[in-house]
């Protein structure tokens, strides 16, 4: 599934909540009288003394108008802030599909471009560590020597993303514990939903599960295997349409408290992979994922476009005369490379100026691979045009 279609399942998952705690705290008729104070029936009334002696009298029908638009106010808002940022991820989700599908029909065509063999280092027998039936997926798919194996990682954003999801349902349950009743009984019913999602996905991680920390990657010269619980599956460099890259760090006070990777894989059979901190050690893996993929592809995108072709990158669009983004262009001679910062790329002119906009790496298409190509283009002049013969 679409990462973004992902996050807006989750934002409506979250609005639906909040909408439904909204309209029951609008509806409800359970009324405390204070901070954990006692049931109020209709007739009664709450005083209440504040430390400066202030007396303050409360009716039970005033008490429950205050209730009911406050909580159905502050319920509804952030519900509908979750349904409007639902909305949002969908309409990126199919603007990605469709840049997703222009990058992988372009990559399509750029590999079926003959290229002379490489030269072959001498091939590495695996260790004995790896698994039979790793070796004989790898020899199946013709992926050549052993490279190395990687264990899976133990770190995940879903994780963090949970556990503070259930730390926030267990502290709505605990300012509510003391008023009793429906509203309890509601509170007490999201917090145990969410602890229980989230030790659900603790207990299957290699934090926790000694079956997953069997799982893990053997990497080859001209592809890897994945062990997964289904089994190994092999895939080959060459065979990767399209990847993508998502990284998130994650600071306190300037200190960077934790990174979150995530990586999107599509290949020419048709199959996907998409491997997060749980994966592998992904600020190894991902590197060279994005690494190989751009070994394969950069010979052949530069006789592609110096063949007159056309190479989308999401917003971007590269050819031989220079760069496009929608209905803008620049050429070659006034892009002086790219500057990445803060999950953001951005082509510069030869004086540091930005030029036609900037773009999230986690939105590019085979990242490593434009970049590549603008860095070997930049500041070139443009190409002569081809003579025409009358």
């Amino acid at each position: 599934m679409n990462p973004q279609y992902r996050g807006a399942v989750f934002s409506a998952a979250l609005g639906v909540v909040f909408l439904g705690i909204g309209g029951f705290l609008a509806t409800s008729t359970d009324v405390s009288c204070g901070d954990g104070g006692k049931q109020m029936q209709p007739g009664d009334q709450c005083v209440t003394i504040a430390k400066d002696g202030t007396r303050t009298v409360e009716t039970y029908d005033e008490a429950l108008s205050s209730q009911r638009t406050t909580g159905g106010l502050t319920g509804g808002v952030i519900g509908l802030v979750f349904v409007g940022l639902a909305g949002q991820q969908i309409v990126a989700g199919r603007r990605r599909e469709r840049e997703s599908a222009a990058a992988a029909q372009a990559t399509r065509e750029l590999l079926a471009i003959p290229m002379p063999p490489e030269a072959q280092a001498p091939a590495a027998a695996p260790p004995p560590t790896v698994p039979t039936d790793a070796v004989q997926a790898a020899y199946s798919a013709q992926l050549g020597g052993y490279v190395r194996s990687m264990q899976p990682g133990k770190r995940s954003a879903m994780l963090v993303y949970l556990g503070l999801v259930a730390l926030v349902a267990i502290f709505l349950f605990a300012l509510v514990a003391g008023q009793g009743g429906t509203t309890m009984l509601v509170f007490g019913a999201f917090a145990l939903v969410f602890v229980g999602v989230f030790v659900a996905v603790l207990v299957r991680s290699p934090l926790v599960s000694k079956k997953a920390r069997l799982l893990g990657f053997h990497l080859f010269a001209h592809g890897f295997v994945q062990a997964t619980a289904a089994g190994m599956q092999a895939y080959r460099w060459d065979q990767i349409i399209t990847i993508y890259q998502s990284i998130i760090r994650q600071q306190v006070y300037g200190a960077t408290t934790n990174t979150n990777y995530a990586y999107q894989l599509e290949f020419a059979d048709g199959r996907s992979l998409r491997l997060n901190n749980f994966s592998a050690d992904m600020r190894e893996l991902g590197p060279i994922l994005q690494e190989q993929v751009a070994r394969v592809q950069v010979p052949r995108a530069m006789r592609y476009l110096h063949g007159g072709r056309s190479i989308p990158f999401g917003a971007y669009t590269v050819n031989a005369g220079g760069v496009t983004n929608g209905g803008r262009s620049a050429p070659w001679t006034d892009i002086a490379g790219v500057k990445i910062e803060n999950g953001g790329l951005r082509l510069c002119r030869p004086g540091g100026k930005t030029i036609l906009g900037g773009r999230k790496v986690r939105d590019i298409p085979n990242f490593l691979t434009f970049v590549t190509l603008v860095d070997a283009h930049a500041g070139q002049p443009q190409p002569a045009p081809s003579p025409t013969h009358g």
